[in-house]
């Protein structure tokens, strides 16, 4: 029997939709080539634009992508906070996209070109984006620093690999420890969700998260 997405991103923090956005393909393409062209910059150089969907309305998904609507309607995090698109170089290492205690915040990913562990796939660490993980702190210092504190290289640290083809949505908590290795040139197409906040705590959880994304330039996107 198979766990249902819901099931798999409340547990392990993330889940992936094969196909899911098979059909938005096409507007998804029209859409980076219009934010990011090709002539901007050369192709050994990572880049982002951020408010995508304001800028480039095709990248739109709420209500286009029904495994996606019905996995953000079952977390309760429908509510779309930024869009981006990326063109990401080479590898980016062991993080996360922030850590919260309260409130819950989603990323959804689907990638230009097919991705395995030998091409720049995401890799997470299951189970890390909970807080009773133990998993911040001196823990998350020591991934960081695995080639001195752990003797392991990067794509050494064990972890679950996500292989995808274009169209295939990966759906991740931003909590959850995650990088990409041995990749080259590759597009990304990405959209942030939250939970409403309805506790003090959760307000101000959700301050931070919007400081994070919007002012402070500190996440690292993978």
């Amino acid at each position: 029997m198979t766990s249902t997405p819901h099931v798999l991103l409340e547990r392990f923090g993330f889940c992936v939709l094969p196909g899911a956005a098979l059909p938005l393909l096409p507007d998804l393409e029209e859409a980076f080539a219009a934010l990011l062209p090709d002539e901007e910059a050369p192709a050994t150089e990572r880049r982002t634009r951020f408010h995508a969907v304001e800028h480039a309305p095709g990248m739109t998904v709420a209500g286009r992508v029904p495994a996606l609507d019905g996995l953000l309607s079952r977390t309760g995090a429908a509510s779309m906070v930024t869009s981006d698109v990326n063109v990401l170089v080479g590898d980016s290492y062991w993080h996360s996209d922030g850590f919260y205690a309260e409130g819950l915040y989603l990323r959804a990913v689907v990638y230009g070109e097919p991705t395995d562990a030998d091409t720049g796939a995401l890799r997470v660490i299951p189970g890390s984006h909970r807080v009773e993980g133990g998993w911040q702190g001196e823990p998350v210092r020591q991934l960081m620093r695995h080639d001195q504190a752990l003797g392991l290289r990067g794509d050494e640290v064990p972890a679950t690999v996500l292989p995808t083809d274009p169209g295939d949505v990966i759906v991740f908590n931003t909590n959850i420890l995650h990088s990409a290795w041995n990749g080259g040139r590759r597009r990304q197409w990405a959209w942030n969700f939250a939970r409403q906040p309805v506790t003090a705590s959760e307000r101000t959880a959700a301050s931070q998260y919007v400081l994070n994304r919007f002012v402070s330039g500190t996440v690292r996107f993978t």
